[in-house]
């Protein structure tokens, strides 16, 4: 049914964006680890009765894309869900994004009528495995993970909390199974909050228009997303263009990059996106769940749709993938997942260069996909108390016609925030010795490409050992400039010990052991450039 009265349905849409944004709100401030309050590294969602996403919260484009297949396969494992269930899941193939991704789903029920679920996910700096720092393959290393039993604690789809009664078990569980138990506890204690909070919230509007008619908004609300996009779609020309790119490597093996193409199609109102030539299912651990795969798909739509498309279930039915199963994009249990971001983030790039070449004048140059990273853990010789601290860099995003690339931004379905030098020195034993842009990383171009960020980190710890790594190290990678730009600079990972020279580490090996005084620097990749660079005569003297 419609809801008839068009304010009411904008007030329902606007109350339903509302509840998501306290939630988002309420987990970042009770969170305990600065990878959920500082760096943002986490979303939430309402869903309606039939587990389509009405509402989310902006945040991470890679994990709310997922929300509908995690419950799908929560509810298909648990079947229906009681008034004060709670169902936790980082299963990868049953619909999660990777391990240290827990997805927390809880039904709202107003008088005995379900309303729908409301959900979070967020990174967890820890979920077991091999290793502390075990965020994907090492090369050469012998903590490598091969698999996903090497990659820390599978959680299927189940009852955290059974009609309000918490599963102590199941919590113990978990909780003996990470080596950092006490962030572990307060961050998904962060994520019971705020799903309480979501429950309340929905009950309020139940309360206020009736349970009735907030189904009918959300049935009303997707239905009208679907028919904006389908006509923004028809409108496109219909027709299959084809776009490729690469990967340094696969994560365990830098002999040759892996390939990622997309065959994107227009036809009836719908993008289909067919990955048949892209790598087949890897020893590494850039594979790509199914539902990752969707998330990257969803996320390049909704960007060339434009602003007058809400973000809900509505655009996302419109979206079709084609993948060979046991394939990069699709592959086999129990193949390791645990780097997955990076695949995806390289499938988002090519579906742009796609749909550029087939809306010339929506054309962006390519933004970094470099994602560098520090995982490494040490003892805090304030606290005798082992920290591990994992730090992102932003790089550079893509010019466009009649602007620049955005500056130190984590792109695509990223959108993580940079935790502040404040954060880190107090929390870890490291000292940020500088962050800064770097002068001319961004592509040449009449519009340049954005600036990448480079970070250097001092240990005060007597030693420490990790991952620190980055995509994006070959330069025959880096962004793509369109209409003439250039290409962005690429992405490097440094090591000065103990005040010495700097040596660079190679992109087949990130594994990596420091001590006291020792620097590690981490460069993002640039942006690429739009159109051809002015001339030494235009610019002038």
């Amino acid at each position: 049914m419609r809801v008839t009265e068009p304010a009411v349905r904008e007030l329902l849409w606007n109350g339903f964006e509302a509840v998501v944004g306290e939630m988002s709100l309420l987990l970042q401030r009770s969170s305990f680890s600065p990878l959920i309050r500082e760096m943002l590294d986490f979303s939430c969602g309402f869903l309606d009765v039939h587990g389509r996403l009405v509402a989310d919260s902006h945040l991470i484009p890679a994990q709310a894309g997922t929300l509908e297949f995690a419950l799908a396969g929560a509810l298909a494992r648990t079947g229906p869900l009681a008034d004060g269930d709670v169902v936790v899941t980082n299963d990868p193939y049953a619909g999660a994004t990777h391990l240290p991704d827990l997805e927390v789903f809880t039904p709202v029920y107003a008088r005995g009528e379900l309303l729908g679920y409301v959900a979070t996910v967020a990174h967890h700096v820890d979920i077991g495995g091999i290793s502390a720092r075990n965020r994907g393959a090492v090369a050469g290393h012998t903590e490598a993970s091969r698999d996903l039993f090497e990659e820390g604690l599978q959680l299927p789809p189940v009852r955290l909390f059974e009609r309000g009664v918490r599963n102590d078990a199941l919590w113990e569980v978990v909780l003996r199974n990470v080596r950092d138990p006490e962030s572990v506890e307060g961050d998904l204690t962060a994520q019971l909050s705020a799903c309480r909070r979501g429950v309340e919230r929905l009950r309020e509007l139940a309360a206020r228009h009736g349970a009735g008619t907030l189904r009918d908004a959300a049935d009303d609300l997707i239905d009208d997303t679907s028919a904006r996009a389908e006509a923004v779609l028809r409108g496109w020309p219909g027709r299959t263009v084809t776009a490729t790119g690469f990967l340094d490597g696969d994560g365990l093996h830098y002999d040759e990059p892996l390939r990622v193409q997309a065959a994107v199609t227009i036809e009836a109102g719908r993008m289909v996106v067919d990955l048949a030539g892209s790598a087949a299912q890897t020893t590494g651990t850039f594979n790509v769940p199914w539902s990752s795969t969707y998330s990257s798909l969803y996320y390049a739509l909704r960007c060339f749709l434009g602003p007058g498309v809400r973000q809900n279930h509505g655009y996302m039915r419109h979206v079709e993938a084609r993948v060979p199963d046991g394939s990069l994009f699709r592959p086999r249990r129990p193949a390791a997942v645990m780097s997955r971001h990076m695949a995806v983030q390289v499938l988002t790039d090519v579906v742009f260069r796609a749909l550029g070449e087939l809306l010339p004048d929506r054309a962006v140059a390519a933004s970094h996909v470099s994602f560098p990273v520090l995982l490494m853990r040490a003892v805090d010789p304030r606290t005798a108390a082992a920290k591990t601290l994992m730090d992102t860099v932003g790089g550079g995003g893509g010019a466009r016609r009649g602007a620049p690339g955005d500056d130190g931004i984590d792109s695509y379905t990223s959108n993580c925030a940079l935790i502040s030098a404040e954060v880190i020195e107090l929390e870890y034993p490291w000292r940020v010795r500088s962050c800064a842009l770097v002068p001319g990383s961004g592509g040449p171009g009449a519009w340049p490409g954005g600036r990448a960020v480079r970070r250097d980190y001092e240990l005060l710890a007597d030693d420490a050992s990790g991952r620190v790594a980055a995509e994006q190290r070959r330069p025959e990678h880096a962004a793509r400039g369109v209409a003439g730009g250039g290409p962005g600079a690429p992405a490097s990972v440094l090591v000065s010990r103990a005040g010495g020279a700097w040596e660079p580490l190679p992109y087949d090996t990130s594994s990596l052991a420091v001590r006291r005084g020792d620097v590690v620097r981490l460069t993002a990749a640039g942006g690429g450039g739009y159109g051809e660079p002015p001339t030494s005569e235009e610019t002038g003297p």
